[in-house]
């Protein structure tokens, strides 16, 4: 008994403190942009490659429409928010948490080249 409950308190405590913050939107580098003073220097390229496992996540949700609404953060396996947008190129990704976002900010090409998507 101790066990579950120090699952729920644990799947709580992650909840309401990740999902708790609003934030604005943040956008992926355009491919062969110079890098900012601010920007981090190591993101990998929008390869077509990219682009075409960001249409696949875009029709998920079953409309084309270049706004993943799945998170990507949790491999499309719950709906995203638009309080927590990522814009790459054309694309808007929505996710669920601000955890999920800034896990795929810190570089969107190399986050979405390891996403699988389940056909």
């Amino acid at each position: 008994m101790s066990k579950l409950f120090a699952y729920v308190a644990a799947a709580a405590f992650l909840f309401f403190s990740a999902c708790t913050a609003e934030s604005k939107p943040v956008e992926a580098p355009a491919p062969n942009a110079e890098p900012s003073a601010a920007a981090p220097t190591s993101l990998s390229p929008i390869t077509e490659e990219t682009l075409a496992k960001l249409a696949k996540a875009d029709a998920k949700d079953g409309n084309v429409d270049k706004v993943v609404h799945r998170c990507a953060g949790c491999a499309l396996g719950m709906d995203g928010e638009a309080k927590w947008p990522l814009q790459v190129q054309d694309y808007s990704m929505h996710f669920c948490k601000q955890a999920c976002l800034d896990r795929y900010a810190k570089d969107p090409a190399q986050a979405i080249a390891a996403l699988k998507i389940k056909d």
